[in-house]
């Protein structure tokens, strides 16, 4: 990180300017109400300034006149140094939050998977077990046909030929009495005609 900075700063007695990566977000870098940058600005005795409206962005630190004669015997290249540092490594802690969040998202996205895999297993198993009473049901039946047909009377063909006999001299019993009343009818019509009293006259 310090390299990929050495080759975009440009270096002052007074003055320092360097590029901002493009994956760090400007509210990270200053922090809530400044507190990222103003122990910098302290520590060193330096002014630092953020440059977001111009492409690339770019961070400008710049030497604190107002605390020259601190008393400490740090030339102004040294403060200038020492700020880049520890922006250097402020900058490194963002981009290592920024993965560790990323990783947590890729892992949060991956147990969603998971568990969308799980769901639709769970609705299969479910869809098997509701249809499982059906076929029960079915297997039911086809061992009740099957004990039917166990306990049914065996065939016999003397015991059929004797009902077919039984019936058949009923019906011929039938048809004597029917063709006996239709006999008795035809005489009773024909001896009501002898004896009716046109033909006696004739």
């Amino acid at each position: 990180m310090a390299k990929e900075m050495q080759n975009s700063i440009r270096y002052s007695t007074v003055l320092t300017i360097f590029e901002i990566p493009d994956h760090v977000e400007i509210g990270k870098l200053i922090g809530r109400k400044g507190r990222n940058l103003k122990p910098i600005e302290k520590g060193t005795g330096t002014h630092i300034y953020i440059y977001k409206e111009i492409s690339p962005r770019q961070i400008e630190i710049k030497i604190n006149n107002d605390n020259k004669d601190r008393g400490e015997n740090i030339s102004t290249g040294e403060r200038i140094n020492k700020a880049i540092c520890q922006i250097d490594k402020l900058l490194e802690d963002i981009k290592i939050r920024n993965q560790r969040k990323d990783n947590e998202k890729e892992e949060e996205n991956v147990k969603i998977a998971d568990s969308d895999t799980n769901h639709q297993d769970a609705t299969v198993t479910t869809i098997t077990t509701v249809a499982t009473p059906k076929n029960h049901k079915d297997n039911d039946l086809k061992e009740k046909i099957k004990r039917f047909k166990q306990k049914n009377i065996p065939y016999d063909q003397n015991t059929t030929n004797k009902i077919f006999q039984e019936c058949m001299d009923l019906l011929i019993f039938y048809l004597i009495i029917c063709l006996s009343n239709i006999r008795f009818y035809i005489f009773s019509k024909e001896d009501a005609k002898r004896n009716s009293p046109i033909n006696r006259m004739n």
